[in-house]
């Protein structure tokens, strides 16, 4: 009988644990649902265990969608973005998370909003070429164009441009350089609503939320935009969204390009900014919860292969209170 509650209590503990998961995969989770987590797994290592167990229950799914889409390569971003939309409803609690029962629109729905982004987005895993956390990748697109992924980059192929030639690529998430030598076929980034043409050299673009930004490292590069067409130079930076474009600025290259040496540098960046970056690059999730943290400034140089040095900084300089929990997970208040 003893037995009996006991798996009784841990199965409850499970539900709990899997309640939360929900709760997050909504994907409007706030600093104060991250606060409440933090404290439930606090209380106990049975909790904290238990929230391991759902991570990675719902990471598992990750590998249904893979197989989905190994199973049906036609599909294309755009579809399965759609797909993902028209089943995020489905109530997860009746169909649980691990066993036979899980089926491909269930995984479908976890990815569509990931909580805390702890996995990637189904667009993202629909895209034709993605590198995961930590990761970066070179791909030769055609003859003299060569494609560099940072981490949690992905990049959808959609074929030849409007006259029917060279290649289209679409900016799904994360940042890439596009390097064109003189031989080349025409070229075209899509980013949103607009579309970069590079000339001879290399052009960086990077996806922030809902606005971009163009980054000619080396020759030209021009930006075709529902606003307006502007031509980058070397040196050249351009920030813009969907509706608005931001002035051409001069780029700080030793900062653009810092990814490409295995370094983060930040000079006098808001703290916020400073942490969606180091998530890139790090495996698990920092969270701030605190406002006031929020608009510090951070500067310095961290290698990304040991991040974990990032925030012992942080918690040093702006006496910080950091809770760690399972799956590199770290509260800052």
């Amino acid at each position: 009988m003893a037995d009996d509650d006991s798996a009784d209590a841990s199965n409850r503990l499970d539900e709990h644990a899997r309640a939360w998961v929900r709760k997050l995969s909504s994907g409007a989770a706030t600093r104060k649902d991250a606060r409440l987590l933090a404290q439930w797994c606090a209380r106990s290592a049975g909790n904290r265990e238990a929230f391991e167990r759902a991570k990675r229950e719902w990471q598992a799914i990750e590998g249904v969608a893979q197989a989905h889409r190994r199973l049906f390569p036609e599909a294309s971003v755009a579809s399965a973005r759609t797909a993902g939309h028209r089943i995020a409803s489905v109530d997860m609690r009746r169909r649980g998370l691990l066993g036979a029962g899980v089926v491909a629109a269930a995984a479908a729905a976890a990815v569509v909003h990931p909580p805390l982004a702890l996995w990637p987005s189904w667009s993202e895993l629909a895209a034709d070429y993605r590198t995961g956390t930590g990761e970066q990748a070179t791909v030769a697109l055609a003859a003299e164009v060569e494609l560099t992924l940072n981490t949690q980059t992905s990049l959808a192929v959609q074929g030849g441009g409007p006259t029917g030639g060279g290649e289209r690529i679409r900016l799904v998430a994360g940042e890439a350089i596009v390097r064109r030598g003189s031989g080349a076929p025409h070229v075209e980034l899509l980013a949103g609503d607009a579309r970069i043409v590079p000339g001879v050299g290399d052009v960086a673009v990077r996806r922030q939320g809902e606005r971009y930004c163009v980054s000619c490292i080396e020759g030209r590069a021009e930006v075709r935009h529902p606003v307006r067409t502007i031509a980058l130079r070397d040196g050249e930076q351009l920030w813009f969204g969907a509706r608005d474009m931001a002035p051409v600025a001069q780029a700080d290259m030793g900062q653009t390009q810092a990814w490409r040496r295995g370094e983060l540098v930040f000079r006098a960046t808001p703290l916020s900014e400073a942490v969606q970056e180091i998530n890139r690059y790090r495996s698990g999730r920092v969270v701030l919860a605190s406002d006031a943290l929020a608009g510090r400034r951070l500067s310095g140089h961290f290698r990304i292969s040991a991040l974990d040095e990032a925030i012992a900084q942080i918690e040093a300089l702006f006496e910080a209170r950091a809770t760690r929990w399972p799956g590199g997970i770290v509260v800052l208040a």
